[in-house]
This record gives C-alpha cells, structure tokens and sequence, in this order.
C-alpha cells in the first residue's frame, strides 16, 4: 500500500501470533538446525545457532501464552531476551543454571569482547565469530530450552 510520504521505514511492524503458530515454528525451526548441523560439516555454526536462538525463543513465547491464557503475542513485550522469557516462566532451577551459566558468550579472539545472551542472535545473523567453547555451550542451552518447551504442560 503507497502512502504518499510514508515509507516501510516509518511504520513499524510487530506481527502478533498465537501460541499454535509459535509452537509449529518452534518445531520448524528446530528441525532445520538439526538438518543443517546433520548435512553441514561444522562450516554453518551461526546458522544453526541462530535458528536454535529463534525455536527458543518460539517456544518460551508460546509457553508464557499458555500459561497466561493469552490469545496471542499482542499482550507480550517485544523482546529477544531469553533470560527474561524464561525468569517469567519461572523454569526449573536445573534451566535456571544452565542459563546462568550463559550469561554471555565470548567473541574469537583477537576481539576478546563477549555477546550478551539477547543479542547472541544477532551476533550469529551478522556472522561475528564467537568462542567456540562458548559457542557449543550456548547451543547446548538453546536446545534444554527447547526440550523444556516440549515437555512443559504448565
């Protein structure tokens, strides 16, 4: 739609979903990392991070709709914080740890910086090179996310 003096840029977009369409692209998401990990040979680590970053987040977003009987993500604040996602779910203190754990990952050396844990995903989008230990730790805890999401009946 052409608005005379308007532009994409100037009108935000926040598309609102419910919690069957987060799940089934949570499901999706998943599975296309494991593909891409399974046919990849370890060359598309941020790829299958970023898609483990976003079924992650999928899933919390739709659990906290569950569980407030929420009819969609209108009522949630925007956000790619999976630390906040999960303190509001209030997730098993074994998640908890995990997370805790992962409060940042670090960048490859030389830059010796870190990533915090709400903006790895665009770390792995923008292609920053991280740590490898810490890479492999935060896929890890992307995927008990996940898994709790699947398992979670709340």
């Amino acid at each position: 739609m052409d608005r005379p003096g308007k532009s994409c840029e100037d009108i935000p977009m926040v598309l609102q979903v419910g919690a069957k369409a987060l799940k089934r692209r949570r499901d999706e998401l998943k599975v296309s990392a494991e593909s891409v990990e399974a046919h990849g040979k370890g060359e598309d680590a941020a790829t299958v991070g970023l898609l483990l970053f976003y079924a992650a987040e999928c899933g919390l977003k739709e659990r906290l709709l569950i569980r407030r009987g929420l009819r969609d993500t209108s009522a949630l604040e925007p956000t790619h914080d999976l630390r906040k996602l999960a303190k509001e779910l209030r997730l098993p203190r074994a998640l908890d740890d995990v997370l805790s754990m992962l409060r940042s990952c670090r960048l490859h050396a030389p830059a010796g910086a870190s990533v915090a844990l709400a903006e790895l995903h665009q770390a792995w989008r923008y292609g920053a090179k991280l740590d490898g230990t810490d890479e492999i730790a935060a896929k890890e805890a992307l995927r008990a996310l996940i898994k709790w999401c699947e398992r979670d009946r709340g």
